[in-house]
C-alpha cells in the first residue's frame, strides 16, 4: 500500500476538553503529509451534527482520526465512517469502548491477571470507602471518561479532601474511580503495530503528569530509563498483552508506574497526541523513525491489518 495514492482525511478537532491539543497535532501531521505531496485535508469536528454528516468525508480514501477523548477515543466516529466504508486508524470499535471507559478497562484487567492499582468506582462518600482504601496514605481519584489528567487529584486520604477530588472528578465524563496512590516511577510505552518501543520515563514538576506538565510546563523531562534485557522484554510483553486484552490493535500508548520491581497498568490511550512534544513521536524517534515514517506506519497498519 502507498499512502501517495490516497486521500487522506485528518479527523480532528471534536468536542471534547482535548479539543485544542487534537487540532495542534493534526495540523503538525497535515503539515507533515503536505509537505511530502500526500493529498491530505483537515476535517475539523466541532459538534455532533458535523460528525455525522456523510459530506463531511467525502472525497476521502483513509480517516486518520486525532480527535482526543469523547468522540474519538470511545469509538463513536469511527462507527460513523464503518457505516460509510472509510477506513480508518487505530483499533476498532470494541478496543475503543473497553479502553475509553477506565471502569472497563480495569474489569478487564483484574479478570485477566494484570496489575493495576486496587480500585472502586460509584462511591461519592468517604464512609463508604473499602477498608483497604480508608487505611492508604494517599488516593488518586479521577473520572472513568476523560484523557489529559483532566479531573485527576491524588490528594492526602481524609473525608474531606475526598469530598472535594470527587466534586472535581464530577465535572468531567464518566463515573469518579478511587485509587490507592502507587508512588512509583511513571512510564509509558508506545505500540506501533508489533513494534513496542522502549519505555520513556516521564518526570513532571508538578505533582504528577497532569494537563499542565503535558502541554504547557517546559521543565517535564523526559527519558530513556535503562533496564536490564530480561526485565525490558518482560515489561513489553506485558505491555503488549494489556493492550491486546482490551481489544486495542494498531497503535497506542499504554500508561504505567514502577513501584518496588513491580508494574502497575493504568490506562491505554487509543488516539495519543501527535504533538511535538508528544510522547509517541518520541517513542518512534528513538526506534529510528521520523515524524513522516511514524504517520506513514500508523496509516499502512491501519489499511493492511
Amino acid at each position: 500500500m502507498k499512502i501517495e495514492n490516497l486521500s487522506i482525511g485528518i479527523v480532528c478537532g471534536g468536542f471534547s476538553n482535548e479539543r485544542e491539543i487534537s487540532l495542534k497535532g493534526a495540523q503538525s501531521i497535515h503539515q507533515t503529509l503536505v509537505e511530502k505531496n500526500i493529498n491530505s485535508r483537515l476535517i475539523d469536528i466541532k459538534d455532533k451534527n458535523e460528525m455525522h454528516d456523510e459530506k463531511v468525508y467525502q472525497g476521502i480514501d483513509f480517516a486518520l482520526v486525532m480527535i482526543h477523548g469523547k468522540g474519538g477515543e470511545d469509538g463513536e466516529v469511527q462507527e460513523f465512517l464503518s457505516s460509510l466504508n472509510i477506513k480508518f486508524s487505530g483499533s476498532d470499535i470494541l478496543g475503543l469502548k473497553n479502553s475509553y471507559d477506565k471502569v472497563l478497562t480495569k474489569q478487564i484487567w483484574c479478570e485477566n491477571k494484570i496489575n493495576t492499582p486496587q480500585y472502586v468506582s460509584d462511591i461519592f462518600d468517604w464512609s463508604d470507602l473499602p477498608d483497604f482504601l480508608k487505611k492508604a496514605s494517599k488516593l488518586v481519584i479521577k473520572p472513568s471518561k476523560e484523557g489529559s489528567s483532566l479531573g485527576v487529584s491524588i490528594i492526602k486520604n481524609n473525608s474531606e479532601n475526598f469530598s472535594k477530588a470527587i466534586k472535581h472528578a464530577k465535572k468531567y465524563e464518566g463515573t469518579p474511580i478511587i485509587e490507592e496512590f502507587i508512588p512509583g516511577r511513571e512510564l509509558t510505552i508506545s505500540v506501533l503495530g508489533n513494534l513496542i518501543c522502549d519505555p520513556i520515563e516521564i518526570e513532571a514538576q508538578e505533582e504528577f503528569y497532569n494537563f499542565e506538565a503535558k502541554y504547557n510546563r517546559t521543565d517535564t523531562s523526559y527519558s530513556f530509563p535503562v533496564f536490564a534485557e530480561d526485565k525490558l522484554a518482560k515489561l513489553k510483553k506485558l505491555s503488549k498483552n494489556a493492550f491486546d486484552l482490551l481489544g486495542c490493535d494498531k497503535w497506542g500508548r499504554v500508561d504505567l508506574i514502577e513501584y518496588e520491581e513491580k508494574f502497575y497498568f493504568i490506562e491505554v490511550n487509543t488516539v495519543p497526541g501527535m504533538t511535538e512534544t508528544s510522547l509517541v513521536p518520541k517513542s518512534a524517534e528513538k526506534e529510528g523513525l521520523n515524524f513522516f515514517e511514524l504517520i506513514k506506519k500508523i496509516i499502512i497498519d491501519s489499511i493492511d491489518n
